[in-house]
């Protein structure tokens, strides 16, 4: 049997991305470095066929799968479970301009506490093992793109890979960068990251 392979995607550069503001759950669009970013993604990923494409709903993240899987016949498939963190009154600041409450959430993500409206780090852990779990029952053998977000995908690789909180941030993922995994017994294992951007990760606050 073929083994099951899982191309997780961080969608392309937003203006908001570029202005270095927390996102979320704001549906802030692609710009156009965004999408000439989804276009290298594609070339990176070759001529790799899919059985499947997830995104999540936000458009910075559907219309980098549109660019990715563009001469492919398969219809979207958008997930709540793969949406962003929720910043709740924070999406739209500056981590800097937040100051100390923000802090630890790149730098100690176990003292992470969200503001009103905002989701905690376990809360999304929680909901992106849930896909996963969905994806190892539904596609046995096969192999699926996923496009989602910073956070997010960090959250998924941190399940799957079982690192320790502290290591939220330990894997490199830029804008529409593509973690490779391959799944073994019940978990998926990382086989290699493909990077299209390789500015400094954290100083971009990317979200």
């Amino acid at each position: 049997m073929s083994a099951t392979r899982l191309y997780l995607v961080r969608h392309g550069q937003t203006d908001w991305n570029l202005a270095g503001k927390l996102q979320g759950q704001t549906d802030i669009p692609l710009n156009e470095t965004g999408r000439q970013q989804a276009k290298q993604a594609k070339k990176l990923l070759g001529n790799l066929s899919f059985d499947a494409v997830y995104s999540s709903p936000l458009s910075r993240a559907v219309e980098t799968a549109q660019l990715i899987s563009e001469h492919s016949t398969l219809q979207i498939i958008t997930d709540e479970r793969i949406k962003e963190i929720a910043f709740g009154q924070w999406e739209g600041c500056k981590p800097k301009e937040i100051g100390e409450a923000f802090s630890p959430f790149f730098f100690e993500p176990d003292a992470y506490r969200p503001t009103q409206g905002g989701e905690s780090l376990p809360q999304l852990i929680a909901r992106v093992s849930e896909f996963t779990a969905h994806i190892k029952s539904k596609h046995i053998g096969q192999t699926v793109l996923v496009t989602s977000h910073g956070t997010a995908l960090h959250a998924l690789l941190l399940h799957e890979l079982n690192l320790p909180m502290q290591d939220f941030w330990k894997i490199p993922l830029h804008n529409c960068s593509v973690a490779c995994l391959e799944l073994e017994g019940e978990q998926f294992v990382l086989q290699n990251i493909l990077a299209v951007d390789e500015t400094d990760y954290l100083a971009k606050h990317l979200t």
